[in-house]
């Protein structure tokens, strides 16, 4: 479904019941449970984890979604994480570094509010993180150009823009959409031999 920054107009009522429609084949209550409590363990707070969620849901208007590239409940979780970041003001590129990064890592609960200095050091534990995420991102940049692997370099650029529609990407690239489904086997090569390197395990591709 096309999000109303692109078609840059809001959805006419014929999009929205389509898209009402599409949401509710693909259980978004049940999605936006799993997105809820994954804002709540964000923010340590009923009342912003609602207001988060509701700026997830906001943006998936915004920036629609592609069921055929991405489920609806990791997209939201995805959206979740990012306006999250964006909040605490974030760079775009450290923003979406750590998305592409630590998006499946999960977050330890509280039980109280932290201290001061346990802020200070989960705030430096984040800086260094992000860090840690854009040298990897750069590492997986590198592998791509080694590879000669113009489509995953485009995705990546993409990505790291916030466009995640890989029929906007083939549109914007000029290229056939196969290309960048396919291309999502040889990233996930790339990813495992960079993970490999930083572990200091043996890579072996696949056969």
């Amino acid at each position: 479904m096309v999000g109303t920054d692109r078609l840059d107009r809001p959805l006419t009522d014929q999009e929205k019941a389509y898209f009402s429609a599409l949401l509710r084949a693909h259980d978004f209550v049940g999605a936006s449970m799993v997105s809820l409590r994954f804002a709540l363990k964000l923010t340590r707070s009923k009342q912003a984890s609602r207001d988060l969620q509701g700026r997830t849901n906001l943006r998936i208007v915004r920036l629609g979604w592609d069921p055929v590239a991405v489920t609806l409940v990791r997209c939201l979780c995805r959206y979740t994480w990012s306006e999250w970041s964006h909040e605490r003001g974030e760079s775009a590129t450290g923003r979406k570094a750590e998305e592409l990064f630590l998006r499946e890592q999960g977050y330890a609960d509280a039980a109280v509010v932290p201290s001061v200095e346990a802020q200070a050091a989960q705030l430096e534990t984040e800086r260094q993180e992000k860090e840690r995420a854009v040298a990897q991102l750069e590492k997986l940049r590198a592998l791509f150009v080694e590879a000669g692997d113009e489509v995953n370099l485009l995705w990546l650029d993409y990505s790291l823009h916030e466009v995640t529609d890989l029929s906007e990407m083939a549109r914007r690239s000029g290229r056939d959409v196969n290309d960048f489904y396919r291309a999502a086997d040889r990233r996930k090569r790339h990813t495992r031999r960079l993970l490999a390197e930083t572990s200091g395990a043996k890579y072996e591709e696949d056969r």
